[in-house]
């Protein structure tokens, strides 16, 4: 009995260290991203924009000279559709004299992540990763349409980077009509585009985006339209931000929610 014990024993603790060694190097590799997000070039404040991007960005504060915007989130996301919201804590890195962010979230159990999840984009291309207790992997996409995937997110989250949208030249703007304003952004060969919608203040209020590449409930690879919604803008920290937003994809059935948040704290990082 003692030899089972111990055994058992011994088994628990190579466990253990297995899950330390592995969550330790996931870790590592988020850190690696955000320092890449952080160390990408400053915005400039010199794009040539529509009047009211423009007047709207300096109405949030934007200015020159910061490199990222680093933000925390309460938020609720569903992991596919149909699926229970699961209520998550992140911190989310945004570049803003390039495109770019890192959002790492985890669903808190205890002193350990039930799960955590890498969202991230740069010049290096697009990830999705997903690891049960921070070590064994449930999910990982990457390729050109993860790549034009978080580059739509990028574009999409712009109203919680008032710095880019003054200081990144890589984003083309047009305004459409005089209540909506396209965002492009080059991906490889492709092109990422979003529009948003501006209410009687000029602020920004929707995000839309056609056939965003996603996955159906069996994994497949599909593309949806994708919506968004901003509200309560208020200042946060060093910027005017909106606090709540959320997004979801036109499924066959009609629209669905999958993530909704709120800011809890926000800067500007050198």
């Amino acid at each position: 009995m003692n030899a089972i014990v111990l055994s058992s024993a011994a088994l628990l603790a190579a466990l253990a260290a297995a899950q330390l060694f592995l969550a330790s190097a996931f870790s590592r590799r988020i850190a690696a991203r955000v320092a890449r997000i952080r160390a990408g070039r400053a915005a400039s404040g010199g794009a040539d924009l529509p009047a009211p991007v423009r007047d709207f960005a300096l109405r949030c504060g934007a200015a020159s000279g910061g490199r990222a915007a680093r933000f925390t989130q309460a938020a609720d996301l569903r992991l596919k559709p149909g699926a229970p919201f699961q209520a998550i804590l992140a911190t989310q890195h945004v570049a803003l004299g390039e495109a770019g962010f890192a959002w790492d979230a985890v669903r808190p159990i205890g002193p350990l992540p039930l799960f955590r999840v890498i969202d991230a984009y740069d010049g290096t291309g697009g990830l999705l990763e997903a690891r049960f207790l921070g070590a064994v992997p449930l999910a990982a996409r990457s390729g050109q349409d993860i790549a034009l995937g978080e580059a739509l997110r990028y574009l999409a989250e712009l109203p919680w980077a008032p710095d880019a949208i003054l200081g990144n030249p890589d984003i083309g703007w047009r305004m459409t009509d005089a209540t909506h304003v396209e965002a492009s952004l080059p991906v490889g060969n492709a092109m990422a585009r979003v529009t948003f919608s501006l209410d009687a203040q000029g602020d920004f209020v929707t995000v839309e985006a056609k056939d965003r590449p996603a996955f159906d409930a069996q994994g497949r690879a599909v593309a949806y339209d994708w919506r968004g919604h901003f509200r309560d803008y208020r200042r946060i920290g060093d910027r005017r931000v909106p606090e709540r937003g959320e997004v979801g994809y036109v499924y066959p059935e009609g629209y669905e929610v999958y993530f909704r948040g709120r800011i809890l704290s926000y800067e500007v990082l050198a």
